[in-house]
């Protein structure tokens, strides 16, 4: 996860209730996960994952998450490869091949890899933290409506109901299913985007 709920506390400025805790975790478990999507990888660290690739040829293979923290191994059409003599790692997770071409095949190269960050930066705690809280407050609406969409206001003397448009802005959730992330937080993660 890439934030905490004492993130979302210190950010709205409140102290979460113990029975709003899985609300405030799910919220948590949603904006890590509309990060990742949007940036098409994982990046929380992880150690020895092992991937099988297709290759059509050339000099270079793009390891599909970054940042590359290591390559343990690479096996070729079923040959185990020598670091440094049949393979080194270049900057941005390319794995070049020394001394020829990779070989073109479907599901012809193994590579077991560690890549991501064991710390994860800040803007993107900060991104997370942002979408969570925003996901967390429109739960507490939906509650205190009681799931009905697009109420502004309720009022209980001589009770009244106000109605407005559901997702007018881009930071509303609700019934609108809008984005988690807003436009501003997408480009500011454009750089983690692979």
């Amino acid at each position: 996860m890439f934030c905490t709920v004492a993130d979302i506390e210190h950010f709205l400025q409140i102290a979460v209730p113990g029975a709003k805790l899985d609300a405030a975790n799910r919220a948590i478990t949603e904006a890590t996960a509309a990060i990742q999507n949007y940036c098409h990888q994982a990046l929380e660290a992880v150690v020895g994952e092992t991937i099988i690739l297709d290759c059509i040829g050339g000099t270079k293979i793009f390891l599909p998450e970054l940042p590359v923290t290591g390559v343990a191994s690479v096996t070729e059409d079923g040959d185990l490869l020598v670091v440094d003599d049949d393979y080194k790692l270049g900057e941005h997770g390319i794995l070049h091949r020394i001394g020829g071409t990779w070989k073109e095949g479907i599901q012809i190269i193994e590579i077991e890899y560690s890549h991501g960050y064991a710390v994860i930066p800040d803007d993107i705690i900060s991104i997370a933290t942002r979408a969570a809280s925003r996901a967390y407050q429109a739960g507490l609406r939906a509650e205190e409506m009681s799931g009905i969409s697009g109420v502004t206001a309720l009022s209980l003397g001589d009770f009244s109901v106000s109605f407005g448009g559901e997702g007018a802005g881009e930071g509303v959730l609700g019934a609108s299913a809008a984005p988690l992330l807003l436009k501003s937080e997408r480009e500011q993660l454009n750089k983690y985007r692979v």
